[in-house]
Parts: C-alpha cells; structure tokens; sequence
C-alpha cells in the first residue's frame, strides 16, 4: 500500500511542480560549446561566457534577464582547457584559464567599462606542491597547494590579474590518520579510497542543497562569511576541521569526537559528518544501528538522535526512499532495519539546508557511480577519475551537484528540525533544487546547461536546437 501511495505522490508532484520560462534568448552556438557563470548580486547582474573552439563571447544579463552587454574575443589555446575561477571589480572580470598543469594559468580580462579585452599569462613556480582546491569566493579566485610530505598550506589569491602568495603552516598542529596515529596534514589528505580520489576536497555551496554524493565525501570545504572552513572525517572517531580566514589568513584548527556507538566492538563502523548554521552534524553507524550527534562549534552535543533494528524513527519526515539513478526511478523501503544495512553498505551521508528558520536534514548513503558511465558524466563525482577533471568541479558547482545522482544508487529520509534542533512534525517539502532534478530529467535534450542563484531563486538555463534559443527557466522553493 505504501508503494501505491508513494507512487500516486511522484505522479502528482510531476504534473503539480511549475517552472517559469525567465528568458528566451536567440543565440545561435558552434558544436562544442560550454558555458561559466557568474553573478553579481550587488548589482543583479548575471554573465555568462560561452567557449567553443575559437571564441568566448561573454553577455551581461541585467536582473530581468535582458542582454545588457556582449563582448566576443578569441579563445585562449586549447592546451587551457576550462576556467577554474574568476575574478571581478566594478565592471571588469577575469577568468582564469587552466590546462594540465598548475604551474600556468591564463586571466582572460573582459572590462565592460572600456569595452575591451586582455589577457595575461601568470607562471607559478613550484616544484613540490600538489593542488587540493579551486575555489572563488566573494569575487576573489583562490587555489590551495599543499606541499609535499608536510602540512603546509599555500595559498595562491588571484585579483586583477595578479596572484600573491600566502602561507600557511600547520606543522605544529596534530592530525590523525585512519588508525588514530599522528602524522602529516599531507598524509590525512593524500588518501583514496573506491569514492574519492587523493588529495581531493570537494566544496559544499549554498548555491543549491548539497547532494547526498557530494556530502557523502570524507574530506569537504565550507565557504561561511569570508571563511574557509574545511572537515575532514576519514577517522571514524574524530571530525577534523581547519577554519582559514581569509580576511587575514588566520587559522583555527579543532577536532570533534564523533558519537560513541556500543556493539560497535563487533561490526566495522563508518562516519560522516556536515556542517551547517553554525553546527555540525555527525554520523556514526553499524549494521543494526546509527547515532546522530548535533554539536555547535565548541564541540557541545546540542542534539542525540538515533535508529536501532525495527524500530520507527521518530524524527523522520518521510518515507524511506530509495532512488536508483534518477527522480523518477524510486521505490519506498518499508522497515529501519532496511535504511541502516543499506547505509551501511554504502557511504554514508548527511546533507542539510537551512531555510525560513528550520533545518531540513536528509540522512541516507549513496553507492559509487557506475563505472562505465563515469567518464560520461565528467568523472567528477566521486572515484579515481575525480582527480583528471578537477577543473569542471570548480567551474560549475550546482550542475554537477545536479548531475551527481546519476548513475548511482541513493536510500534516504527526509527530516525537518528547527533552529535548537527539536524535530518538527509534517511533510517535508520539495525545494527548488528537487524541482530543478525532474526538470533536467525530463528535458535532457537541453545542451550547455548551467545552474545559478540570483536573490535565492534558483535558475536553470539550457540551449533548445528546436527553437535556436538559449532558455533560462526560474525555479522558486
């Protein structure tokens, strides 16, 4: 019956979810097209820059959408193969060109002001350092090195077309591997395991909610205020966390004991945990039971909740839900004991999302992607090909949080708790990101997509062969 049930509500949430039609725009694209975002808030503005094989032509959107401005130039070489970041004040922005190798990156400058472009090549020189992150934040693209062997952070901060080194070093500082023995920054990060690859952090926006495949990650990085904070929670007995603030690279490092299990003696546990509104939120679990410790940022246990055999659970706001490569394609599992094996025998994650003063939780496990379709869908998601295409997870954050799903196996509930983390009763609700999955699913003949966020609404844009139209559709929570 709650299979019946459950599929009457997936039919009658697809023909019930709307998107509004934002913009039509009549460009016409070379084969091989992609795009970049990027939106200026403060100025309701929205660029996007279309590459092919010859040229960048980069328009101005204005906030409802109209062409404001255009600027077409040349591509840069093709050994510069995706923009990793940008960088942006007043009218002129850059974007940052990378190909195979770190040591040399392209700015690509478009000043609207002048009407004009430029570019520049930055060379860096290092020898024994490996990239762990790509990342821009507040207008400012920053790259993250780690030297070898060592837990020394260099920070490569690139404004105006110039990059300054910063340095940070975390020698004193104690890490711990897997078997809780101290060692090296380096050696916590250059790990890998069936899901993620060495040396790989993945970045959790506030772009669009946060998959369960991205949160599912052991090692994340967290942009708050002007802060980098990242976690790390490859020890199953300990979430580790490094907070840099960027305002003047001052550190902070701090360690959070995950929740004691019993019986956990006799199974192998595993452990995640996420960060959000100034908690974080950690998992531990066995075969038979899971335990999910609320903490504030003093390490505080704020909340203690937890699922044990056949027992309900009590803080759910959903049905059991099991997706098996996409939206349309679930079925509902009847019994806990049924969610605990199966997030036990996946990777366990936490993803949560702030909203009108509750917390929406989603609790559940993701499998590894298939592994004939991995190079497909850019091989970012997750495995030992996350580490050849590290550029596309930079470039477009919310689409391949999009794409994360396919191809993989997902169990969840859904929860709903407020600011003090006291469970609140009724169905959780479908956000714009959900509405953003089915539509994607149902118009996968849409190319060069992207996904953006423009005063909280979530926008979808995709080009229309049929029409010769490159379409940007509104999707609200």
């Amino acid at each position: 019956m709650k299979k019946i049930l459950f599929l009457l509500i997936c039919v009658a949430f697809t023909k019930s979810f709307s998107q509004d039609l934002a913009k039509s725009l009549p460009i016409k694209f070379a084969k091989n097209t992609d795009v970049f975002q990027v939106v200026n808030e403060s100025k309701n503005e929205t660029l996007l820059f279309f590459s092919d094989k010859t040229n960048v032509r980069t328009i101005k959107l204005n906030e409802k959408f109209d062409v404001a401005d255009s600027i077409t130039t040349n591509r840069p070489n093709i050994k510069y193969e995706d923009i990793v970041g940008y960088s942006a004040n007043n009218n002129s922005y850059y974007t940052y060109w990378m190909g195979s190798s770190n040591k040399e990156i392209l700015a690509q400058n478009f000043n609207f002001d002048a009407h004009s472009t430029a570019t520049k090549l930055i060379t860096i020189d290092f020898e024994k350092e490996k990239t762990i992150k790509k990342i821009t934040v507040n207008n400012i693209f920053y790259m993250i090195n780690i030297i070898k062997n060592t837990s020394i952070l260099n920070l490569y901060v690139f404004k105006e077309g110039e990059v300054e080194k910063k340095t940070i070093d975390l020698t004193e500082k104690t890490f711990l591997d897997a078997d809780s023995k101290k060692t090296s920054l380096w050696k916590v990060l250059n790990t890998t395991t069936n899901f993620e690859s060495s040396l790989s952090m993945q970045t959790i926006s506030n772009d669009s909610p946060a998959s369960l495949i991205f949160s599912a990650y052991k090692r994340k990085v967290y942009n708050v205020d002007n802060k980098l904070i990242f976690t790390i929670d490859t020890n199953v007995n300990f979430t580790q966390t490094i907070t840099i603030d960027l305002s003047n690279f001052s550190y902070l490092t701090k360690s959070y004991n995950s929740p004691i299990l019993i019986g956990a003696e006799y199974d192998v546990t595993n452990s995640n945990s996420f960060l959000i509104d100034e908690k974080i939120i950690q998992t531990k679990i066995i075969s038979t039971k899971m335990i999910i410790s609320v903490k504030d940022l003093f390490g505080t246990e704020i909340k203690r909740l937890e699922v044990e055999g056949d027992d309900e659970i009590p803080f759910k706001n959903s049905e059991i839900i099991q997706e098996n490569g996409g939206v349309k394609n679930t079925r509902i599992l009847d019994k806990s004991n049924q969610l605990l094996r199966k997030i036990y025998n996946l990777n366990p994650s936490l993803s949560g999302y702030y909203d009108n003063n509750k917390i929406y939780l989603t609790i559940g496990g993701v499998s590894i992607q298939k592994a004939n379709n991995a190079m497909i869908y850019g091989g970012m998601l997750g495995g030992f090909t996350g580490a050849l295409i590290g550029a596309a997870i930079s470039t477009n954050y919310s689409l391949q949080n999009l794409n994360s799903y396919k191809d993989r196996k997902v169990v969840f509930i859904n929860c709903i708790f407020d600011k003090n983390f006291e469970h609140i009763n009724g169905d959780a609700k479908k956000f714009a990101f959900d509405n953003v999955r089915l539509f994607e699913e149902e118009n996968d003949k849409l190319t060069i997509k992207t996904i953006f966020k423009l005063n909280n609404i979530l926008f979808f844009g995709g080009a229309d062969k049929k029409s010769g139209e490159y379409r940007i559709y509104k999707f609200q929570d």
